[in-house]
């Protein structure tokens, strides 16, 4: 398997671990999870073989599924760069919202040195800190939604090794990432940066940090997902990383 490969089929065994149950459909299994019925993550198709269908198509798989389990949204998971751009014009039309992404994958040392000291924190510490972060994403005001994503990542801590790791300012955690490891592998997630402490390394020192602990654990690869619109990916490559494979996924927000 490639890099691409063994880290998408780590991400695959982590939702399927989250969600209550696996829909079929031609096209891919419907991830399910009513209780959470708001969290995006935990509810989607995984469109792994669109083959020639078109975007209608796949919304309408997505509509008879999520809908008859009360889903509110509607979201298609696309993993190939090919099939995106044939179907994101088509999604587009039907006021589905594209989302594209990198995958980049830790292959060389890093620009510079970490800046910061790095604390390992339990759930609970880091808690307020995840709460605060999600509320001041444009979704943040939804309060069900802000809760459900909290209950989301401590089962996700439940369902894979996982370390959290905090950089603190003022006397108070400001920073935060995670680290999940299985098998060889580690994913570097939710790496976020209160606003009025960026710019002052905080998130490279949490990366690199948990790229060690990575290491250290004996995963030979270790990776991260970036928004491919955005500046982050950026800072990754000073990092380290390189982009090993794109992929998007197209969203209807609640109906």
């Amino acid at each position: 398997m490639s890099e691409f490969e063994r880290a998408f089929a780590f991400q695959d065994r982590i939702e399927e671990r989250t969600a209550e149950r696996l829909e079929p459909t031609p096209y891919g299994p419907v991830l399910v999870h009513t209780r959470l019925n708001r969290v995006h993550d935990l509810n989607f198709l995984r469109a792994l073989e669109p083959g020639d269908a078109s975007a209608e198509e796949l919304a309408a798989e997505a509509n008879r599924v999520q809908g008859a389990a009360g889903i509110g949204h509607r979201r298609v998971n696309i993993r190939s760069e090919e099939q995106r751009e044939r179907l994101e014009p088509q999604f587009v039309r039907l006021g589905w919202e594209p989302q594209r992404f990198v995958l980049m994958v830790q292959r060389r040392e890093p620009d510079g040195p970490a800046d910061h000291e790095v604390r390992e924190v339990d759930e609970p510490t880091l808690r307020p800190l995840w709460a605060e972060a999600i509320r001041l994403e444009p979704h943040g005001q939804d309060e069900p939604l802000v809760q459900q994503i909290l209950e989301h990542r401590r089962d996700v801590g439940q369902a894979i090794p996982t370390r959290l790791f905090a950089g603190e300012a003022d006397g108070r955690l400001v920073a935060h990432t995670e680290l999940y490891s299985e098998d060889g592998i580690g994913q570097v997630e939710n790496v976020f940066t209160l606003p009025d402490y960026r710019g002052r390394g905080l998130a490279g020192s949490l990366v690199l940090h948990a790229v060690a602990e990575s290491q250290a654990a004996g995963n030979d690869l270790t990776f991260l997902v970036a928004d491919a619109d955005d500046w982050p990916q950026r800072l990754y490559e000073r990092l380290g990383f390189e982009t090993a494979g794109r992929y998007a996924r197209f969203l209807k927000p609640r109906l």
